[in-house]
């Protein structure tokens, strides 16, 4: 999955660092976690769902002074 960060100031997007987790169904321990790919403004992630069913990913990156999170929800079949 890629995701793609613009922001509304003039000037290149600046993300010095990008987690993520994947969670069956929002509860629990996360199933699998780790660091994103990221190069400029766009952010990459690969991830290896073990079942089917819904699973939730999480993504927390910064962009100074910020840190910002995004919610996926992923159905798996």
């Amino acid at each position: 999955m890629d995701l793609e960060v613009r922001s509304g100031q003039p000037g290149p997007v600046v993300i010095p660092h990008a987690e993520w987790t994947l969670t069956k169904n929002l509860k629990g321990k996360p199933e699998q976690e780790g660091t994103c790919e990221v190069e400029k403004g766009r952010i990459s992630v690969l991830v290896e769902p073990q079942q089917t069913g819904m699973y939730t990913l999480e993504i927390t990156y910064e962009i100074p002074p910020e840190t910002r999170k995004v919610r996926v929800i992923l159905d798996v079949r």
